[in-house]
């Protein structure tokens, strides 16, 4: 069984209108909450890195990803786990 803990999802996204709100809609409608989410642009204008902190189990997590993934703007995702302050 795993444990919940607070992972880090690293996207890169193609940067149109409306794939921040794709993104959010995606993990929020499967009852997952967002802990933080920063948005800023590559050094390709055309493309979106997303800092998505997420609280679950592994299990939930490449879910996560794996739903992501097949997403038409999403380029890339990659996650990690957060270590918490003091580790």
């Amino acid at each position: 069984m795993s444990e919940n803990q607070i992972y880090r999802l690293n996207c890169y996204v193609e940067n149109k209108p409306g794939v921040l709100a794709r993104i959010v809609g995606l993990i929020s409608g499967r009852g997952y909450n967002i802990q933080t989410l920063n948005v800023g642009p590559t050094e390709d204008g055309t493309v979106s890195r997303m800092k998505i902190d997420v609280y679950g189990s592994g299990r939930v997590v490449e879910q996560i990803m794996l739903q992501l993934r097949n997403q038409v703007n999403v380029i890339e995702v990659t996650s990690r786990r957060k270590q918490p302050k003091g580790e």
